[in-house]
């Protein structure tokens, strides 16, 4: 972290967040939402980068990271709020916005939602509402949290998250994602993955109104082609795709991620 490197526990909505500040106090904002079980340090990789034309506001979401572990059930309505309530604690009137996964699908709240707040957002290797096979694998994973502990999501996770490469050829990336998953609260997994069973912003992805860009992995799974069928929903938007990338498409390739967010976020 840099010398300008703040780290806060702000009570806000009903629970308490713990969030990182990092860059220079000059610069505009931007907000950046980590995904399902992980916490603020997934943007570890980003900071350096985007610290040189903005004063970053990482949050580690309700019930994660060092954020109280709040019950759930959680909702994408819940989870803006959450953010735009730390905003108003800390005096930030507008945002730029970048999440990935969980976080993407809050920056589409925010955006919808609370859109004279929002800048421009960039959401990452996410989709926009939960059909069956979603809605019953989040089921699913929330059975394996009960029967065998936040390990064995650990180990169903990782596979999906990072390409057979990295899992190979880079241990140190997969112990970082596997720390993050283990640290993640019950409460917060359980709460966060109704949210995701919630998720519903599909059909008004034509009213956002600020420039938007989404980003994803190459090696995502569904998501290149879900979120293709997105950005043909939405005003004017950037698209980009991240080479040899899975879900976590920062941690995996962050010089080809860096380059693409930066590029649209300095826009």
């Amino acid at each position: 972290m840099s010398s300008m490197s703040q780290e806060l526990t702000i009570a806000a909505n009903g629970t308490e967040f713990r969030v990182l500040i990092d860059g220079p106090e000059d610069k505009p904002w931007l907000t950046c939402l980590h995904s399902l079980a992980t916490r603020a340090e997934l943007w570890d990789d980003q900071v350096e980068e985007l610290t040189k034309s903005f004063r970053v506001l990482r949050i580690d979401a309700r019930g994660h990271g060092g954020s109280a572990p709040v019950q759930g059930p959680y909702s994408f309505d819940q989870l803006a709020k959450d953010v735009v309530a730390i905003w108003d604690h800390l005096g930030i009137e507008k945002s730029a916005v970048l999440g990935l996964s969980m976080g993407g699908m809050t920056a589409f709240g925010l955006a919808l939602d609370h859109g004279s707040r929002v800048t421009r957002i960039v959401a990452a290797d996410c989709r926009s509402d939960a059909p069956d096979f979603f809605r019953n694998m989040w089921a699913d994973r929330q059975k394996v949290l009960e029967e065998k502990g936040i390990e064995a999501i650990a180990e169903v996770t990782i596979p999906t998250w990072l390409t057979e490469e990295t899992r190979n050829q880079h241990p140190d990336k997969v112990e970082r994602v596997r720390r993050m998953i283990l640290d993640t609260s019950r409460e917060g997994y359980v709460g966060a993955t109704e949210a995701l069973r919630g998720l519903n912003y599909k059909s008004r992805l034509s009213e956002i109104k600020c420039p938007a860009c989404l980003v994803v992995g190459s090696a995502d799974g569904v998501h290149p082609a879900e979120m293709r069928s997105m950005a043909d929903q939405i005003p004017g938007v950037k698209f980009a795709e991240i080479p040899a990338a899975a879900h976590l498409a920062n941690l995996e390739n962050p010089k080809a991620f860096n380059e693409a967010v930066c590029a649209f976020l300095a826009g």
